[in-house]
Parts: structure tokens; sequence; C-alpha cells
């Protein structure tokens, strides 16, 4: 359809509770290290996933003309409210006009189901505007009904693994893109999400197999996924491994994020550096995340308690 809004999904970011004194407690870079992967490996699924693309049908009004088309389906639901094909056509047309509509495109598409419409591209059409909506459980419902008329449709497959990620079932996104690898194993956004979802299932050991797969065949997914092994490294406790990996994995100032913000990943970088004990490099890592965030409370919470523990080295007069 054309003038479909996009269907992509921005997690909301976990808020940073960052204290001076919980700094200081034993545990308390661990699950920093933990949260922070978790964090970055959401960034990612947000804004590199691809929106859903259009689905034009030959037979659709232009949008110049949907006003009018509207107009004839209601006169014909007037003399006949329980016309099933005219409710459908109301409700498909309300879903193309756009998000403003769409609260009357999902009651009469609904009305419609439940009058016994079998029309199957109402399933896609739901799952699309409660997904838009924010209502994410009945989006998946929908994408399902959907998924047992059409199993090979990739695209919806794919946004329903989406979703199973963001509401933290893991193994079930898992089970989608392995679908989905199936029938494309060299796609590397698949083999990325799926990596992504194995390692939020705790499957660390088959996550890293997609992820060194990725690193090997290069490109931007390869420098992510480069990343990627990097936060494994750390949360394992192996630091100087995960340094040499997310320092070859940072792009230059100069050079544009690709998909992971650059802020985020200086500061796995001064995590890092504080496991090793090197102060003055964290100092310097945290600082640059300050560069690109100046308002992050989580890397001046950081700089603070680094500045009062081990103060910066004053420079010898000469």
């Amino acid at each position: 359809m054309t003038g479909q809004p996009s269907a992509r999904i921005h997690p909301p970011r976990p808020a940073w509770v960052f204290l001076t004194s919980w700094l200081e407690q034993p545990l308390a870079w661990t699950a920093l290290v933990a949260v922070s992967a978790l964090l970055c490996g959401l960034i990612y699924f947000g804004l590199m996933r691809p929106s859903h693309p259009a689905r034009p049908r030959a037979d659709f009004p232009a949008r110049p003309r949907i006003e009018a088309a509207i107009a004839a389906a209601q006169v014909r639901l007037a003399a006949n409210p329980q016309e099933l094909a005219a409710l459908v056509e109301l409700g498909m047309l309300h879903f193309e006009n756009g998000a403003q509509t769409y609260p009357d495109a999902v009651n009469e598409l609904e009305e419609a189901r439940r009058l016994g419409s079998l029309d199957s591209r109402i399933f896609y059409c739901l799952g699309v505007m409660y997904q838009e909506l924010g209502l994410y459980p009945f989006a998946l419902e929908e994408y399902q009904r959907h998924l047992r008329n059409s199993p090979d449709d990739k695209e919806v497959r794919a946004l329903a693994a989406k979703l199973y990620y963001r509401q933290g079932d893991y193994n079930a996104a898992v089970k989608e893109y392995e679908r989905l690898r199936y029938h494309d194993p060299n796609d590397p956004l698949i083999i990325e999400n799926l990596g992504l979802s194995l390692w939020g299932a705790k499957l660390t050991e088959r996550a890293v197999e997609s992820f060194e797969a990725l690193k090997v065949a290069g490109g931007l997914p390869g420098r992510r996924a480069q990343f990627y092994l990097g936060q494994i490294a750390l949360e394992a406790g192996r630091y100087q491994e995960a340094l040499g990996l997310m320092q070859g994995s940072l792009p230059d100032d100069a050079e544009p994020d690709y998909g992971i913000p650059k802020d985020r990943m200086h500061a796995a970088v001064a995590m890092v550096w504080q496991k090793l004990g090197r102060s003055d490099e964290a100092r310097d890592a945290w600082q640059r995340v300050l560069k690109f965030a100046p308002s992050d409370a989580k890397a001046q919470a950081a700089l603070r308690d680094l500045n009062r523990r081990f103060p910066p080295k004053k420079a010898k007069k000469r």
C-alpha cells in the first residue's frame, strides 16, 4: 500500500541511576556492564532494522481520491450496515489514509472480523496499526494470524521477531530469526539480529558464532559485531581482549555512527579502562562520551567519582 507509515520501533532507553556511593560497591561495574550490553543491543535493534515496505494495490485509489472512496464506502454501509465487503474496504481505506485515521480503521476491521469476514488482509493491517499505536501484544497476535495464512511472508516474520525481542521473549525471537536465516542464510541483518536475540536468551556461545561470522564478512555489520564481541568479553572478565575488540570497532570522530551511538561505544571503552585500573585512560574515555553527549548523567557521575578517588595529576612546574 502507498502512504503507509513506518513501523520502526525505537525502544526506550532505560534510566541510568548513577550514584557516587553506588559506584564504589564491588559489583557495581559488573552490573553496569550488563545493562550497557543490553542497551546497545536495543539501540541497534531499534535503529537498524528496516521498516516494513509498502504493499501497493493496483486497484487502490490514488491519495487525492481516497476521501471520495471513503465517502462512497460510507454510503454503501449506510444502505446496508452489514455489507462486509464495504466495511472491509472502508477499514482498508482508513488504513491507507495514514495514522490519523487508524482508530477508525481498527474499529471497522475488527467489526468486519466479528461479523465473519475472512479477508486475510485484516491480520496484516491490524498488526501494523496496533504496532504503530504501541499495542505490541495485539500486534504480535495479528502477525501470528497472518503468518499462519502466509508462512513465507518474510517481512511480517521480521516484524514479529522484532516485537518478540522488544517484549523480552528472546527465545521466540531466536526461533523467528532462525526461520528467516534458513531462507536467507547470508543476510547480515538477519544474522546480526539472530546474534542479538541469542545473546538476550543467554545463549552466548551461539551468539558469538553469529557475531564472529559477521566480523569475518566485514562491512558495517562486521564492525558492530566486533563491538558486541568486545562487550561479551567484558562480561566474561576478559578485559584486555574486550579493549582490543572495542577500540578496533570505534568509528572516527568525523565518521557517522553506524547504528550504535558513539557515546555508548566510548562509555563501554571507559568501563574497560576502569576495570583494568587505568584511571587516566578511563577519564579520557568518559570525557569523549561527554563530547558526543554533553548531558549524559552517567558519564558526568563517573567522572566526578574518578576525580574524587583518583585526582588528575597536576603538571609539574618548570
